[in-house]
């Protein structure tokens, strides 16, 4: 008989409810320079340029830093979440 799959423990986070939560709409670059991955964060913003009408622009709001490793995480998070957001088959839930 075989024994049940164990599910690995979460890590300890500390700072969690402290850490700052970051919206962007948009990553305007991205790179590599020696081995480290960079991608800037930003967010569209309207601005009024008369009574009646707005121009919209990026304004940047954060700078991500990472390395290979941390990249194939990130992508492997994000690959789960659209996959958990994406329609199935069938009626909804």
């Amino acid at each position: 008989m075989t024994e049940p799959t164990q599910t690995p423990p979460m890590p300890r986070v500390d700072n969690l409810l402290e850490a700052p939560v970051i919206y962007f709409d948009a990553i305007p670059t991205a790179g590599v320079r020696g081995g480290v991955f960079n991608a800037l964060l930003a967010v569209h913003v309207g601005e009024p340029v008369t009574s009646t009408t707005t121009s919209d622009h990026l304004v940047g709001v954060a700078n991500l830093r990472f390395t290979l490793a941390t990249a194939a995480s990130l992508r492997d998070v994000l690959d789960k979440v659209l996959l958990a957001a994406s329609a199935t088959p069938g009626q909804a839930n």
